[in-house]
């Protein structure tokens, strides 16, 4: 996503997370050189008012702020469970899980979240009104963007329950956001992915290349493919473009895995 919003125009694209070489080589990526490095952990507030008052030195506004971090939690199932499996060990493997790692999932994926928008808040307000914004010139409302999931709409047993749902509790939050704030001139919006190979899912892949057509069965996805970069990237670009101006609370489902126990 910051790589599409540097080669489509953005001026600044900070990045935050806590691996600083990550996001370093990130940046070293970007052909317009837009992308600045931020370390930061969302789940610590101190850190992501370190981030604010970084980014306020170089810049008096931001248009948009994407909310992008995430973690799986524990595994609780990979479905389909075995037909004899007893709710004894059923049990027995879920009650095994670490509370402090399923606690954590709720830092991140939601808390994380919700501190990343109240952090920025100052910011997306002067981007509607900074006379050098192009929200104060071209009224393309500041706007909060979550990264969710399709799971957070599925009922069915995906690889962690707690993933599920604080992919939900994320996407509730995002249009209270929207309803909240919105009169206030602050947009809120949300992706859900479907499957992307990522660091966190590239088990699912086991080394394959799965963005090519044909690669996964159709009765899994439709599309016979995962996600790909342009994907996410033409999402990420309707939303922060004048296209997606006049959205708000709304969540944009990015691959169809074809779950039919669906919310």
């Amino acid at each position: 996503m910051s790589l599409a919003l540097d080669a489509n125009g953005a001026s600044k694209v900070f990045v935050l997370g806590r691996r600083e070489a990550s996001l370093k080589d990130t940046a070293s990526k970007a052909i317009n050189a837009s992308i600045i490095p931020v370390p930061c952990d969302v789940s610590s507030k101190q850190e992501l008012q370190k981030a604010v008052d970084t980014i306020k030195k170089q810049t008096p506004f931001v248009n948009a702020v994407i909310a992008n971090s995430g973690v799986m939690g524990p595994f609780t199932t990979i479905a389909p469970r075995p037909a004899d499996e007893t709710i004894s060990s059923t049990q027995q493997q879920l009650w095994e899980t670490s509370l402090d790692d399923s606690s954590q999932v709720f830092d991140v994926n939601v808390l994380g979240a919700f501190y990343t928008f109240v952090a920025f808040l100052k910011l997306l307000e002067a981007g509607n009104t900074h006379p050098e914004s192009r929200g104060k010139m071209g009224f393309i409302q500041s706007q909060f963007i979550t990264v969710s999931s399709l799971a957070a709409f599925s009922r069915s047993e995906n690889v962690s329950y707690m993933y599920m749902a604080s992919k939900a509790a994320l996407v509730h939050l995002t249009k209270s956001l929207a309803t909240g704030f919105g009169p206030r001139g602050i947009r809120a919006n949300s992706i859900s992915p479907g499957l992307y190979l990522t660091e966190m899912t590239d088990f699912v892949a086991n080394g394959a290349d799965l963005s090519i057509p044909g690669s996964v069965p159709r009765s899994q996805i439709p599309m016979t493919r995962t996600g790909a970069p342009a994907d996410i990237a033409g999402a990420i670009l309707f939303l922060t473009s004048r296209a997606g101006a006049f959205l708000n609370g709304n969540v944009i489902l990015s691959g169809w895995s074809g779950m039919r126990e669906m919310c």
